[in-house]
């Protein structure tokens, strides 16, 4: 009965002790993730637009736009990226502030640029995660498995952002009236409500019949 005892105390010991260590490995990948790619030397744009510009990894489609709102879509995944030209024009920082029962959170902060990166583990299993940085943010809602090349992506094409101050002078700047332009949040009202796909559909993020091809948009196929 002592030997069982112990050998039961041993197991319980294992396990608790791999439990805590799976997490800490978790949260160190990301960390480690994060760091790698932000430091990764930006890649080459290949879609250009009215005063900026960015790379879109392979294996990621762009499925809609309004503005400078865009939703690319991977492995079934939907992500939201929005250019803020306005906060980049002005030189404005983005505040934010954190949530202790977030599942993973940190500051960004390189080449004197400073953003954040947020994940939610949802009730369903998917995560939604937000990252902050050169100005613009993306969104997204992902699978497990598409968690870490999810983020990846994600910071690549955020590094990759390159804005044109003279195109950008004449859209914001003393050169014209009038420009506003807001973010248009496609995930606000279903992060912990309903399926994400129902909310897609409601809305018709993706229909090929009505995907039109923006007239100020050039894609390239550079490496």
């Amino acid at each position: 009965m002592k030997k069982i005892f112990m050998l039961f105390s041993l197991l319980t010991l294992v396990i608790f002790s791999c439990g805590c260590s799976i997490k800490n490995i978790d949260e160190n990948t990301i960390d480690k993730l994060i760091d790698e790619t932000i430091n990764y030397e930006a890649r080459k744009a290949n879609n250009y637009y009215q005063g900026y510009k960015f790379y879109i990894p392979r294996g990621y489609t762009q499925v809609n736009r309004k503005g400078s709102n865009h939703v690319l879509m991977s492995n079934g995944d939907y992500y939201y990226l929005y250019v803020d030209t306005i906060s980049y024009f002005n030189k404005e920082k983005n505040e934010t502030t954190f949530d202790n029962n977030l599942y993973f959170s940190k500051k960004i902060s390189y080449n004197d640029i400073d953003g954040y990166i947020k994940i939610d583990k949802l009730e369903d299993g998917m995560y939604y995660f937000e990252i902050m940085y050169n100005y613009s943010k993306v969104e997204a809602l992902v699978s497990e498995e598409n968690l870490e090349n999810g983020i990846k992506n994600s910071i690549i094409i955020l590094t990759s952002l390159t804005y044109n101050d003279i195109i950008l002078d004449t859209l914001i700047g003393d050169k014209t009236l009038d420009y506003k332009e807001e973010p248009y949040n496609f995930f606000e009202s279903k992060r912990t409500d309903g399926n994400f796909l129902d909310y897609i559909e409601e809305y018709d993020i993706y229909n090929e019949e009505n995907n039109v091809k923006d007239e100020d948009v050039i894609v390239s196929n550079d490496e």
